[in-house]
This record gives C-alpha cells, structure tokens and sequence, in this order.
C-alpha cells in the first residue's frame, strides 16, 4: 500500500487588494522608509516653519525646556525678531526690561550687574546700603596652607582652577582673610560702566 503525498496549501496573498490591508499597521520597513525620507527631505513637510504645533501644557514644559537649552546670542536674536514682529512682545518686554532712572527720566536696563560683586541686580528697586559685598583687592596665595604641594608634581599653587577648588588655600591682599570670606567692603551696587551700543 502507499501513501497519498499530500501537497501543502499554497495561499497568494501578492492579489491582495488596498482595502483588505487597511486598518493594518504599516510595516516595520515602511516607516524605517518614511523616516529615511523625511532624513533625505523626501517627506510631505519640506519645511518644519510650516507644521502648525498645538499649544498645551506638554507644550509649554517642552518649550521651556528649549528655551533653559538656547545659546545666549540666539536668544537674543529670537526675542529681537518677537520684538520687530508682534507689538505685544514689545511692550511686555519693555515693561519688564527697561526702567526709568530716578533723577533724569531716561530709559535705562532694568537688570544690571554690579561692577564690584558681579551679582545681577533690579536698577528700579530702591539701593540698600549693605546689598553688595565684596572684596577691592586680589587673592594671593598662601603656601603655607598648600601642605606637601610639590609645585614640580602637582604644578603652579596660583591658578584659578585652585583658587575655585581651595579657596581657603589663598588669602585677600585687601583684609588678610582667607578666600571664602564674605566680602570686606559692603555698599550698593554700583552698574558696569559700559559704551551705549545699538543691536
């Protein structure tokens, strides 16, 4: 007696029709395709200015999280484009970063930084006579303080990788103290002196 061979069923699935594909997911080749057109600037959107983003709150937190990333000058130029553009802009930032100085009434920065302790500070806030701190003369080092520094082993004592690193290995000229001490002159903050340049 022998035995049938039975073939196995071949089913052609190469006739399918579109619609009996849809509600299918694309392939795993497909989007690796769609993802290398939209890298080679084959995708529908040829330029991003054009995709309309909707404004929510994940919006928001990620727009913030670009803003904490952007280089100083391009946020420069980012908010003087807004400022050029949308008259709001303009007079939100004009509140927020200019002032008028107390005696004469000109237009002046709100925000300052102090010439003596570098700290940033409100030109439309009332000055204090002990806001600022800070020291007039330079740090200098103590050696004596740089215990076992072998200055051919480990290098210069007098750098400002050190002077960050062991403040308290140096001494200021102007009050003796070592360079964690608070400043020896207090007053108010005084602006940087600085040319009017125009943007």
């Amino acid at each position: 007696m022998t035995q049938a061979i039975v073939e196995p069923e071949i089913i052609d699935l190469t006739n399918l029709s579109e619609s009996d594909s849809e509600g299918e997911g694309d392939s795993e080749e497909d989007e690796i395709d769609s993802e290398e057109k939209s890298d080679q600037g084959g995708s529908d959107h040829s330029d991003l200015e054009d995709v309309e983003v909707t404004i929510n709150a994940t919006s928001r937190e990620r727009l913030q999280d670009a803003i904490g990333l952007l280089g100083e000058e391009r946020l420069k130029r980012v908010l003087l484009d807004l400022v050029g553009s949308i008259p709001a802009v303009e007079e939100s930032l004009t509140r927020q970063l200019l002032t008028l100085k107390r005696k004469t009434n000109d237009l002046i920065a709100r925000w300052e930084k102090c010439t003596n302790c570098e700290d940033e500070f409100d030109m439309a806030s009332r000055r204090e006579q002990d806001e600022c701190s800070f020291h007039p003369g330079e740090l200098e080092v103590d050696e004596e303080q740089f215990v076992d520094w072998d200055e051919n082993c480990h290098g210069p004592m007098d750098t400002a990788d050190n002077q960050r690193e062991f403040p308290e290995n140096f001494k200021w000229t102007c009050c003796e103290e070592n360079g964690r001490a608070e400043g020896c002159v207090h007053g108010v903050h005084r602006p940087l002196l600085r040319k009017r340049r125009r943007l």
